[in-house]
This record gives structure tokens, C-alpha cells and sequence, in this order.
């Protein structure tokens, strides 16, 4: 009674594969996709983007190689974006802003929030399968063609940011580089990340006297603009951070020492978060008539912070 339909079956073994494939992948999954509009022209890549490489199955691909594409993705339009928003950004600030956009904590809260830690295929070995690794763990990563190698224990935090790392890199293999930088300007920069809090600056005196000195400028002075209850439980202290007659900055704290302080790092923070509003990503222009017209944006010569 069934001899046509296992035949059907038997001649269409590809069908069968896809079927086997389709069978792997959960509801969540499918909800995930749709969730973050992830229109795949290949479902694998689906599946293998949210499985992690310490996920033992003979048939299945792990996400390590997509990770690595997208973080490499990530890195490029996330660098590409903030050095053209704030052009007069130093390095080691715009190695800070890209961490707190794209970073690995980021990344986990992200994942969180859109519900990859429901989805993510990954391990949790307990101690006694890491104490077991010599015999048990590296037997099933030879079935796999995977050399010996000891078995490293990750968080779930881990296996989400791997994971949305590697969706990232499958939109890329499966849509193209464009289909990548917009997942990433509306997942990663669409976020709302506070510049001021995320830039560290350790000697704003000196760092501001050496950029004064750089641009032609006066040195910067510090000034008591006013103050209260100096002898007092609560005294406060308002203070100003001038070049010539051109106010740089202004900070306030409960002593003098820390007012100046933070008035040295708000006048560094107003130059080198200086946005420019309207700018072109060069990742856009991909075709020649977009070419001819064309214009680079400006970009800033702070050199690396003292």
C-alpha cells in the first residue's frame, strides 16, 4: 500500500534531507527568525547559526566559522559608523564606543532581549563530564573529524553573543554584505549608548593641556566660577576650564580638586564627541553612478590619547 510513496521517497533524496533538516529546527526557532525578519534562502544556516561548536552531532554544523564572519562584519560597519559620526573621536575612545556597542556583554543583552537563549544550541558540561574529557568528550569530537583538545566550559551568556554573532555572519554568506549592515544598524546602533559614560579619561589635565597645545591654543586655565559652604558638612564647588577667554568646560564637585578634574573631562568630551549630522557610509556606495558623486566625509586628526 505504501510502495509509491517510499518509492517517491527513494528518488528524491534530497527532498527527504530537507525534510530531516526542517524537522531539527523548533517553532522558537522559526519564531526567532521571523522576529528578526531572517529570510534565509538556505534553512541550515538557520540552525547552524545558533549552534555553538561544542555541541557534539555527527550531522550537524557548528556556528564557529559564521562567528567569526560576523564579528568580523560587526566590526567594520560598527567602526565605520561612530569614526564618521565623531571624527574627532582617539582611538583608544573609539575602541571604548565600539566595545559598548557591539561588545561581548552587549551582544548577550541583545540576544536576551530579541530570545536567542531559547534557541541556542550549547553544552553545559558539569565538572564531572570536564573531568571525564580524556575519555568521553574528545572520542565524540574524532566522530566529528574535530582534533583532541580540551573541553571549555562556556556560559549561556557565551553561546548567545557566538550565536548572534553568527547570524550576523549567515546574513552576510546568504543576503550579501548589505542585508549584514543593516541587521546590525538596526539591532546594534540603533541602540541608545550614553558616549560621555563610556569614554575614560584618566588625566584630563594633562591630555587637555597637550591638545590646546596641538591645535595653537592658549593653555587651558582653571577657574572658581563659585563655591558654597566651603567650610561646611556639603561644600560644593563650580569650576571652569578656560583657553584665553573661551570657555573649554565646566565641572562641579565637593572639592576644588574634583570640579577641576571634571572640568578638564567635560571640555575633552564636548571636542571629541563633536557629531557630524549628515555623512554617507562609503559601505553604500556600490555602484558606479553612486561613485560620481560621491563626497568623503571629513575625517578628524586626534591623534592616540596620552
Amino acid at each position: 500500500m505504501y510502495t509509491e510513496d517510499t518509492k517517491s521517497i527513494k528518488d528524491t533524496k534530497g527532498i527527504e534531507n530537507t525534510k530531516s533538516t526542517k524537522n531539527k529546527i523548533s517553532a522558537a526557532l522559526y519564531t526567532l527568525a521571523a522576529r528578526l525578519n531572517l529570510n534565509f534562502a538556505n534553512q541550515d544556516l538557520l540552525l547552524q547559526a545558533v549552534t555553538h561548536k561544542n555541541v557534539y552531532e555527527n550531522d550537524l554544523l557548528t556556528n564557529e566559522g559564521l562567528q567569526v564572519l560576523g564579528n568580523h562584519a560587526l566590526g567594520l560597519y560598527v567602526t565605520e559608523y561612530l569614526h564618521l559620526k565623531y571624527p574627532l573621536l582617539p582611538l583608544p575612545c573609539l575602541q571604548q564606543a565600539i566595545t559598548a556597542y557591539c561588545g561581548h556583554l552587549t551582544l548577550t543583552v541583545i540576544g536576551q532581549e530579541v530570545g536567542l537563549q531559547y534557541v541556542v544550541r550549547w553544552n553545559n558540561f558539569t565538572d564531572e563530564e570536564l573531568f571525564l574529557q580524556d575519555k568521553e568528550i574528545p572520542s565524540k569530537k574524532k566522530s566529528v573529524g574535530k582534533s583532541k583538545g580540551p573541553v571549555q566550559r562556556i556560559t549561556q551568556g557565551t553561546a548567545i553573543s557566538h550565536a548572534l554573532k553568527a547570524i550576523v555572519g549567515a546574513l552576510y554568506m546568504d543576503k550579501g554584505p548589505h542585508a549584514a549592515r543593516q541587521f546590525i544598524h538596526d539591532y546594534i546602533l540603533s541602540r541608545d549608548v550614553k558616549m560621555q559614560e563610556v569614554i575614560e579619561i584618566k588625566e584630563p589635565k594633562r591630555e587637555l593641556s597637550a591638545l590646546m597645545k596641538r591645535l595653537n591654543k592658549p593653555s587651558p586655565i582653571s577657574r572658581l566660577k563659585s563655591e558654597t559652604g566651603r567650610l561646611s558638612y556639603a561644600p560644593a564647588f563650580v569650576i571652569g576650564v578656560y583657553s584665553g577667554t573661551e570657555q573649554l568646560g565646566e565641572g562641579f564637585g565637593s572639592s576644588v580638586k574634583m570640579a577641576e578634574f571634571r572640568a578638564g573631562k567635560n571640555a575633552l568630551l564636548q571636542y571629541y564627541l563633536k557629531e557630524v549630522k549628515d555623512f554617507t557610509l562609503p559601505s553604500v556606495i556600490d555602484s558606479h553612478e553612486k561613485q560620481a558623486t560621491y563626497i568623503p566625509t571629513k575625517v578628524g586628526d586626534t591623534p592616540p590619547k596620552l
